[in-house]
């Protein structure tokens, strides 16, 4: 073999190794990366994890403490929960912040709720505007709609009616843009809001407003057997046919209204 062609050898066999060395170092990159992405999603998957299990003992906290009046205890486990959600919006994994903004606009919502019950509103006021910056950034309509329509109603109630109006609007809004059960669920409870703040006095509107908005619930409501939405609604109609002096239409959502507490008794769903 030549001078020359033992130089060319040499030169393409320089070249192979210097190749595999290449290849050897991006396979090395792309194993490192794969076991990168790997460790991340597992801590994700954690994260996720944990902030439903956040989620899961505000929702017992709600049935075990708040509902049964311990509102004190209620209130200490909920700002527990939120302390644990906020250590969650400083992660760089987008899902993760997405959920704990969701579950948090959830818990200060209890809170808040809590808190008026306690006699506190100005505390709880403040809250509502952080839940409802909570569930806008966490992206998830129905978060977003729950926010709006509590916070509106606690405006409408307190006498603030053109804010609380526009919030409602928004919520109800929202809810209509979906077809989930809970999308249909919460609109159906908009209309019964109205319904209850107008026979309150509390909203502009008549005997005769309210039996429509009533009746409107109960279109929404009754494909998806929300008895709870359901005999409220009834109940609302029956005090405005009331109103109206016409006992015989009184009477008949009232009966309607206790037979859908019955329902509710037979088949209790809490997150109706």
């Amino acid at each position: 073999m030549g001078q020359a062609q033992c130089e060319l050898l040499d030169c393409l066999c320089g070249a192979v190794v210097a190749r595999g060395r290449a290849d050897s170092r991006q396979a090395a990159i792309a194993v490192t990366r794969t076991a990168k992405a790997t460790l991340e999603k597992g801590a994700m998957n954690e994260d996720l994890t944990r902030i439903k299990q956040c989620e899961n003992r505000i929702e017992e906290t709600l049935w075990s403490l708040e509902i049964a009046g311990e509102n004190d205890k209620a209130l200490e486990t909920y700002r527990a929960a939120e302390a644990e959600l906020q250590a969650f919006l400083a992660v760089p994994e987008q899902p993760v912040v997405a959920e704990a903004q969701r579950v948090l606009a959830y818990c200060l919502m209890r809170e808040g709720n809590v808190l008026r019950v306690m006699g506190r509103p100005e505390e709880a006021g403040r809250l509502s505007e952080r839940e409802i910056a909570a569930a806008r950034a966490s992206g998830d309509s129905i978060a977003l709609a729950r926010s709006l329509m509590s916070h509106g109603t606690n405006l409408l109630v307190g006498g603030n009616l053109d804010r609380g109006r526009q919030l409602l609007d928004e919520a109800q809004y929202l809810f209509a843009s979906g077809r989930s059960r809970d999308h249909r669920q919460g609109l159906g409870w908009c209309w019964i809001v109205q319904a209850d703040l107008m026979n309150a006095g509390l909203m502009p509107g008549d005997a005769r407003d309210v039996i429509v908005a009533a009746g409107n619930a109960l279109s929404v409501l009754l494909p998806i057997t929300n008895w709870p939405g359901i005999a409220r609604a009834h109940g609302a109609r029956a005090q405005a046919h009331e109103r109206l002096g016409d006992p015989v239409a009184a009477e008949r959502d009232r009966e309607a209204q206790r037979e859908c507490e019955a329902e509710v008794q037979v088949q209790p769903d809490r997150r109706d």
